[in-house]
C-alpha cells in the first residue's frame, strides 16, 4: 500500500503540474492529465478493457489532447479498495470498478446485492438510467465522488458439478461465494452451503471437488476455464454486475465548464458502447461456453419462483441495513422500467 500511494503521491503532482497556461501574449487552454484506474485485468478483449481505452479514446479526441487520460488495470494502482480510495484522496482522478467492493464507501450500494431484481439487462439499464440515477450520483457525490458511467452488464451465472433443475438439487451444494453476507444469505435460503474462498484457489477447489460449484459472469467462467472443471451451467441470472465510473469530485468541480461537458459526453458514448459491446460478448461467450461441452439450463417457472423466493430473504437483511425506504425506491424504479 506504501509503494501504491508514493506512486499516487506522484501522480498527483503530475496532475498539478499538468495544469498549464501559456504566454506570449495569449494564454492557452488548460490541460489535465487524468488516471483512470481499475483493478481487472487489461487483457483478453473483455468489454470493461475496451471501455477504458474507448473512454481515453474519446475525451482525448474530443478535447484535442487538452485532457489526456492515462489507464491503470492489473491491478497497478492496487486493488479495488486501495484505487477507490485513491480517488476520495485525489492522488488517482479516475476508477472504474463494480459496485461490490463500494458498499464499504456507501453503503446503500448494498441495494445491487438483492438478487433476482431486473429480469433482464434492457430493463436493468432502463431503470438505472431513469429517475432513479439522482439518487445514485446524490449517494456518490456525499462519498466524494462524481458518478459518471453506471452500466448493467453481465449477470452473475452459476456452475456446478451436478445437474440443477429443482430447488431440491441445490441442497447441501457447496458453491465458492465472496465473503459478503448479502450473497450467503441468498444460498444458505436455497439450500445450499456457501463457502467463501479466494478467487485464486477456486479452479483448484473445483477441480478437487473441495466445492461443487461457484457464480460469475460468462466472462468470467469463460477466462478462468472454469469450463474444464464444471459440467453444468445454470442461467439463475441471480444478479446484475454494474460496472460504474467515478471522478474525484474536486478534481472534476476544477475543470473547465467545457471540459465537463466533454468528459460527461464521452462517458455517455461510452456507455451505450460498453452495453452493445458486453450484450454481444455475452451472447458469444454462451456460444463458446457450449462448444466446450457444458450443459446449459435455463431455470424453469417453477426453479424461477423458488429462486425469486430465496432473495426476498436477502431482500430482508438488506432492508435492515439500509433501510425501506431505499429498498422501495430501488424496486420502483425496476417496476417502472418494465413498462
Amino acid at each position: 500500500m506504501k509503494q501504491v500511494r508514493l506512486f499516487s503521491l506522484f501522480l498527483g503532482v503530475a496532475f498539478v503540474a499538468s495544469v498549464m497556461f501559456g504566454f506570449a501574449g495569449q494564454v492557452a487552454a488548460q490541460e489535465f492529465t487524468l488516471q483512470l484506474a481499475g483493478a481487472y485485468p487489461s487483457t483478453g478483449e473483455t468489454p470493461r478493457a475496451l471501455a477504458t481505452e474507448k473512454i481515453k479514446e474519446l475525451i482525448e479526441t474530443k478535447s484535442n489532447g487538452k485532457i489526456k487520460v492515462q489507464i491503470f488495470l492489473d491491478n497497478q494502482l492496487g486493488g479495488d479498495r486501495e484505487i477507490l480510495e485513491g480517488c476520495q484522496l485525489g492522488d488517482i482522478a479516475m476508477v472504474s470498478q463494480t459496485t461490490a467492493p463500494q458498499v464499504g464507501f456507501i453503503p446503500e450500494l448494498a441495494i445491487f446485492d438483492i438478487p433476482m431484481l431486473y429480469e433482464n439487462l434492457d430493463v436493468a439499464r432502463k431503470a438505472l438510467s431513469g429517475p432513479f440515477r439522482a439518487k445514485l450520483e446524490e449517494w456518490y457525490d456525499k462519498a466524494g465522488l462524481k458518478l459518471l458511467l453506471f452500466e448493467p452488464i453481465y449477470y452473475r451465472e452459476t456452475t456446478t458439478s451436478r445437474p440443477i433443475n429443482t430447488v431440491a438439487d441445490f441442497a447441501g451444494l457447496k458453491i465458492r461465494t465472496m465473503e459478503n453476507e448479502y450473497h450467503m444469505a441468498f444460498w444458505k435460503a436455497l439450500g445450499a452451503n456457501p463457502t467463501p474462498l479466494s478467487f485464486a484457489e477456486l479452479y483448484v477447489a473445483l477441480q478437487q471437488g473441495t466445492v461443487d460449484a461457484q457464480e460469475n459472469p460468462y466472462e468470467i467462467i469463460w477466462s478462468s476455464k472454469f469450463y474444464e472443471v464444471q459440467k453444468f451451467l445454470i442461467n439463475t441470472h441471480h444478479i446484475a454486475f454494474i460496472l460504474s465510473i467515478n471522478i474525484n469530485k474536486g478534481i472534476y468541480e476544477g475543470m473547465p465548464a467545457e471540459y465537463k461537458a466533454i468528459i460527461n459526453e464521452s462517458m455517455k458514448e461510452a456507455a451505450d458502447y460498453l452495453f452493445d459491446l458486453a450484450k454481444a460478448k455475452n451472447d458469444a461467450m454462451l456460444t463458446s461456453l457450449k462448444g466446450t461441452g457444458m450443459t446449459i439450463v435455463d431455470p424453469d417457472p417453477a426453479l424461477q419462483a423458488e429462486l425469486k423466493k430465496a432473495a426476498a430473504e436477502t431482500e430482508k437483511l438488506i432492508r435492515k441495513n439500509v433501510g425501506d425506504a431505499v429498498v422501495e425506491e430501488l424496486l420502483k424504479s425496476a417496476e417502472e422500467a418494465k413498462k
